[in-house]
């Protein structure tokens, strides 16, 4: 029985994400800074002469039965003209093979100042992605093939009002803007503040026949850059706070009550070169009074080449779940690797400029 029972947990499971897969299309990242352009494409190229790459891997609930992990890769760019480009790609494995996704995005962002010599601007960005995605039901499990006795012994139910596989394009935009702060006349805080709307061409679902489309997304970003009065560890950078919020809203009529909120907030202390933060999640059907909890823990390390050239960010977030599911989901890992190169910046158009 304990066997047939694990079976079903993983059937429950896998029938969760294939509803994210079919309704939803999106990933959460604990690390939603590190992976800003995910979230809003206006963030691809927010720093002149940088090339900013980084790549996640988050692994979901690994108590369960089955693979629940999705890998993240990015890699964008701010030449010393007013547009900046980024590239995406996501891999995502759900059950073991259940669900398999591919997605390969490229943005395009522009940017404009309120007040040049403050350095205060806006970028207004565009995202297209080409998504993959396959089922695969020989490794479902239904509950009408299980035997109290003799568990998985009868046949899979017909299926074929289900596609196995869906290809499609996706788009979306969004916007944000950089707003410095100074106290007496010396930087104080910087503040990153984005909103973005995805999936608004609303693309079909091919899995089902009636071909129902998807949700559209939206939602707001923050992140402040605190500059304290205390030295880092190192005595040669000032320590920060960075506080900072995620807000989601999902559904086929956005802030209703049928829709799905998602929200992360919380802070880091960055003292060269170590930082961490605390943050919390929370994800909330709106007429629904049961929620998914976690408290989540940021330690991570940074590094400058001897040159300054380059800078190599390492995180690592672990999810603690909250609630009935602390027992049995073990919570979540996410590791990110996040690589800076800073170009040339003696010429205002270099090899990189288009």
């Amino acid at each position: 029985m304990s066997s047939i029972f694990r079976k079903g947990i993983l059937i429950g499971c896998s029938m969760i994400f294939c509803l994210r897969t079919m309704v939803a299309q999106d990933y959460n990242f604990s690390q939603f800074w590190e992976n800003r352009t995910y979230y809003n494409p206006a963030f691809a190229g927010i720093n002149e002469g940088e090339l900013n790459s980084v790549l996640t891997y988050r692994k979901l609930w690994p108590k369960f039965d089955g693979n629940f992990s999705t890998i993240f890769f990015s890699s964008d760019l701010k030449t010393y003209n007013n547009y900046g480009i980024g590239l995406y790609f996501v891999n995502s494995d759900e059950g073991g093979g259940f669900i398999k996704s591919t997605t390969l995005g490229l943005s395009y962002s522009w940017r404009g100042y309120f007040n040049k010599e403050k350095g205060t601007y806006f970028q207004l960005g565009i995202r297209g992605s080409y998504n993959n995605e396959k089922l695969n039901f020989n490794k479902y499990i239904f509950s009408g093939q299980l035997d109290p006795i003799y568990g998985n012994i009868y046949q899979q139910p017909d299926l074929t009002a289900i596609k196995q596989k869906q290809n499609f394009w996706d788009f979306s935009f969004g916007a944000m803007a950089f707003i410095p702060w100074e106290r007496n006349y010396t930087e104080f805080m910087q503040n990153y503040v984005g909103f973005s709307l995805n999936h608004f061409t609303r693309p079909k679902n091919n899995f089902l026949e009636d071909k129902p489309k998807i949700p559209m997304k939206f939602s707001l970003q923050w992140n402040g850059f605190i500059r304290t009065s205390k030295y880092s560890l190192d005595k040669k950078s000032w320590l920060y706070v960075c506080p900072g919020l995620l807000f989601e809203n999902i559904g086929d009529q956005l802030l209703s009550s049928s829709s799905f909120n998602n929200v992360l907030v919380g802070a880091d202390l960055v003292t060269d070169p170590i930082f961490g933060g605390v943050w919390y999640s929370s994800q909330l059907l709106n007429n629904s009074e049961e929620n998914y909890k976690a408290m989540i823990f940021k330690l991570g390390l940074k590094l400058n080449s001897d040159n300054k050239r380059i800078q190599y960010r390492i995180a690592y977030t672990y999810d603690m779940s909250m609630g009935n599911l602390v027992k049995t989901t073990e919570g979540s890992h996410e590791i990110s690797i996040n690589v800076v190169y800073r170009f040339n910046a003696k010429y205002k158009y270099n090899i990189f400029s288009l």
